[in-house]
């Protein structure tokens, strides 16, 4: 199929068969991760397939193998993950894997690396047990458009069936001319600062919208956006 494909069919498994992914699937999983497309190129970024050991994590579910992605402790940094690791979500499904984030997992290896760069995040991936993929896209249990842009815009369906934490799809998209702005929700009513998977989560959904539209998709970000009550601003794009 195509990555395009995955989005109207991918969904997070967290029911795995136990056993290894063999090395020549590892080597082509290596190859798409460094030919992932950043959101923002000037932040360095390293993912690792390591051992399950090599994270701590609450989950009842495992699987031999994850993903520890780290990265420079920048601004858009990240959104820049969830942008980066979508892609590599889409790919998994796409060569008949499953994945899911691992928001809670910590990493336990070494807590300074020479590289500087810092571990925020883990993607769990393995054979799934049983299904992998929906069949039908009506299956998603999704925010109505009208929740989660201020116009109908069908151009937008790739970004509304985006996976995010607790399904909270905290992006909001408005509109102006040709260009697209996209905030993301704060934390909590009476919380006014954003929290780091909320971050991630907006970066997943513009990773769908890039795939969808890998020829056009131009991101951006412009001088005094537009304010959006209880949302903070994280880019621009056209597609």
């Amino acid at each position: 199929m195509s990555l395009k494909e995955m989005i109207f069919k991918r969904k997070s498994v967290r029911s795995f068969v136990n056993a290894s992914i063999g090395p020549n699937s590892i080597a082509r999983i290596e190859k798409f991760i460094n030919g992932i497309k950043p959101l923002y190129p000037d932040i360095k970024v390293r993912a690792e397939i390591v051992d399950r050991e090599s994270v701590k994590c609450i989950c009842p579910w495992t699987t031999k193998q994850v993903v520890a992605i780290f990265t420079e402790d920048k601004p858009g940094a990240l959104i820049n993950v969830g942008f980066m690791f979508q892609q590599l979500d889409l790919y998994l499904a796409d060569i008949g894997l499953g994945a899911c984030w691992l928001g809670m997992a910590q990493w336990e290896g070494e807590k300074e690396r020479e590289d500087g760069l810092k571990f925020v995040m883990t993607m769990a991936f393995g054979k799934p047990k049983g299904e992998g993929q929906r069949d039908d896209v009506l299956k998603f249990k999704r925010k109505n458009m009208t929740e989660i842009s201020d116009i109908q815009d069908a151009r937008l369906v790739p970004a509304r069936l985006a996976p995010s934490s607790a399904n909270s799809q905290p992006w909001y998209f408005t509109h102006e001319d040709d260009v697209i702005h996209v905030y993301c929700a704060h934390k909590g009513l009476l919380n006014k600062s954003l929290g780091s998977t909320n971050q991630m989560d907006v970066g997943i959904a513009l990773a769908h919208m890039y795939v969808a539209n890998e020829e056009t998709f131009e991101f951006f970000v412009v001088e005094n956006p537009v304010p959006v009550k209880d949302h903070t601003y994280m880019g621009s794009f056209r597609i």
